[in-house]
C-alpha cells in the first residue's frame, strides 16, 4: 500500500507521509495515532487534536509540568543531582532509596526507584 505524501515537506526538507504514530508520553500509552513521519529524517508528527488529547490526559493525572531543570553539583569525585519534591512523589523516591542508574545513550539517563 501506498503511503500518501503530504504537501509539506518536514523542516529538514524530506517528504512527509502519512503513517499511524505509537504516541506515548510520560509513561502513558496513547496507542496508535495519525500523523506524519519524514522520510529522510525519520521525525515524527502528530497532530493538534492528538496533542491535546495527550495534554488533558496529562493534566487530568496532575502530571502537567513536572518537567525541572537542575543543577549538576560536585562532592568529591562524584556528581550530585537533586529530586525536587514533586518529581520524587511521582516517582516515589523517599530519602534513603535505593535507585538503579541506567544510561541510555550519551546525555540520558534513567533512574529507577528500587524499594
Amino acid at each position: 500500500m501506498k503511503k500518501k505524501v503530504l504537501s509539506h515537506p518536514c523542516r529538514c526538507g524530506g517528504k512527509l507521509v502519512e503513517a499511524q504514530i505509537h504516541v506515548e508520553h510520560l509513561g502513558i500509552d496513547f496507542g496508535l495515532r495519525p500523523g506524519a513521519v519524514c522520510t529522510s529524517c525519520r521525525d515524527e508528527y502528530i497532530s493538534d487534536e492528538v496533542w491535546e488529547e495527550v495534554e488533558k490526559k496529562v493534566k487530568k493525572l496532575k502530571l502537567f509540568g513536572l518537567e525541572r531543570k537542575v543543577k549538576v553539583r560536585k562532592s568529591g569525585n562524584s556528581l550530585i543531582v537533586t529530586i525536587p519534591p514533586e518529581i520524587a512523589r511521582f516517582i516515589g523516591a523517599k530519602a534513603q532509596a535505593l535507585v538503579s542508574l541506567l544510561p541510555f545513550e550519551r546525555g540520558r539517563l534513567e533512574i529507577q526507584v528500587l524499594d
